[in-house]
């Protein structure tokens, strides 16, 4: 255990002094800015969409933040379509590149080669999801500074029993979840190791991986009818329905999976690429 507190530490140190790490999330903050400023900054004046009808509600936090405009507003809209490659930037082949220059051999010959993996694979799951999810809370805690924390009413607008009724317990777990799919898709990156020993396409391929999913869950949506696993789709939809629920929880544990058996399988008899 303490072997692996010291590679976590040396991981962790390398992935937050990476000056594309500083870039990420200063780029998920300029969006995060412009979604405060297109859709908070109007709702300052807290009843300004309030007409008293059923149908109109008193802006709130919660139709206010960035996480409820995805799909909606452009700028949280974008902050969705770059969000994975952002947190694939800093870290994500760091893998292949040690494997590459042999460097990783200097800690095959000095501790457990499979410690080293884990730390790994932690380091990018956690930098992952760290980088997706900053610009969000930051954009949450500043909306929480100027527009009240109205509690939602279950009319037109609002059907989610969850989100009516326990409403910031609605908005945590939309948080850890977004910091989920961003670690479960950059582990990808670590699967890709032993396909490609491009550390640019590795880099890639959790944000093609992203949008493939959404192809292919939209073809098959269309030709057959399946319930949408488009990730984007998910992510968008700040209101699940039932049947958007188990995709929603499962598709990031699969990817996760899938990624670390990979990873850990192919690493076992790893000896540099």
């Amino acid at each position: 255990m303490h072997e692996l507190n010291i590679l976590l530490k040396i991981e962790f140190r390398r992935a937050f002094k990476n000056k594309l790490f500083a870039a990420s999330i200063v780029i998920g903050l300029a969006l995060a800015a412009g979604a405060f400023i297109q859709t908070v900054v109007p709702h300052i004046d807290v009843l300004g969409g309030y007409d008293g009808s059923v149908a109109s509600y008193p802006h709130s936090v919660f139709t206010s933040w960035m996480g409820i405009g995805i799909g909606y507003d452009i700028w949280a809209t974008v902050y969705l379509y770059v969000c994975i490659l952002l947190a694939a930037l800093p870290y994500c082949s760091t893998f292949v590149k040690d494997n590459n220059s042999q460097y990783i051999l200097q800690y095959y010959s000095r501790i457990s080669k499979n410690r080293l993996h884990i730390a790994k694979f932690i380091t990018t799951f956690v930098v992952g999801g760290l980088i997706v999810v900053i610009p969000l809370l930051v954009n949450l805690i500043a909306t929480m500074m100027f527009v009240p924390a109205l509690k939602p009413i279950e009319n037109g607008l609002f059907m989610n029993v969850l989100f009516v009724k326990h409403t910031f317990i609605y908005t945590f777990i939309y948080i850890v979840q977004f910091f989920i799919y961003g670690g479960a898709f950059c582990v990808i990156a670590l699967a890709s190791s032993y396909i490609f020993n491009n550390s640019f396409l590795v880099m890639l391929m959790p944000f093609v991986t992203f949008y493939g999913l959404g192809v292919v869950s939209n073809m098959l949506r269309n030709m057959f009818g399946m319930d949408s696993f488009n990730p984007m789709r998910l992510l968008a939809s700040n209101m699940l329905s039932d049947k958007q629920l188990a995709a929603y929880i499962l598709e990031p544990i699969i990817i996760t999976v899938i990624s670390g058996i990979i990873f850990f399988v192919k690493g076992a008899d790893n000896e540099a690429l």
